[in-house]
């Protein structure tokens, strides 16, 4: 399986620097055919999103527009971890309180992935927290319009079904979440 060898990186520069990610770009040879060619990456901060479940089985989702799309999107809590969390569970329990306003107990990571490992090299973690309540008014960043819904736990399948919900790193939550649950 360890036939094809690693990449030799000649040279990384950065060319661009904004206060969400940076773009650095890599003077690269391929090892089998000796080609340079430059190659982009993002530079992103570790991520983390939150499924959020209150005990009357209804799973915590935001509706926020979303630029990209340029159209109000169903997801679920998430955001940067940043440099005053501790670990990602912290940074789920903090991000869920700061979007809903909700908190709650036996907090845990169900797994991660890379967003997107062509062009970034972060990680986003999936926490579950259980027993959600609705603690606080949420505490929106200023640049933040969320509206926070409670859906039964089992129409969440029928809204991934009816592409209701679109985003990729929300889908893939959702898949850890389901594949957590079958293990009880």
């Amino acid at each position: 399986m360890n036939k094809i060898k690693t990449w030799k990186i000649h040279s990384t520069k950065e060319i661009l620097h904004t206060p969400i990610f940076k773009v650095h770009v890599d003077s690269s040879e391929c090892p089998r055919t000796g080609r340079r060619g430059d190659f982009y990456k993002f530079k992103f901060g570790d991520w983390v999103n939150i499924i959020a479940v209150t005990s009357e089985n209804e799973m915590v989702v935001i509706r926020q527009f979303r630029h990209g799309t340029r159209k109000f999107e169903i997801e679920i809590p998430g955001g940067l971890i940043d440099s005053t969390d501790s670990d990602p569970v912290f940074a789920g329990q903090r991000e869920l309180l700061e979007e809903t306003g909700y908190r709650g107990g036996n907090a845990r990571i169900l797994g991660s992935v890379c967003p997107n490992p062509a062009l970034q090299d972060n990680i986003c973690y999936t926490v579950f927290v259980d027993n959600a309540v609705r603690a606080s008014e949420p505490a929106m960043e200023d640049c933040e319009d969320i509206e926070t819904v409670l859906v039964p736990v089992g129409k969440v399948r029928q809204f991934v079904k009816d592409g209701k919900i679109g985003h990729g790193l929300v889908l893939n939550a959702l898949m850890f979440y389901l594949l957590d649950i079958e293990e009880l």
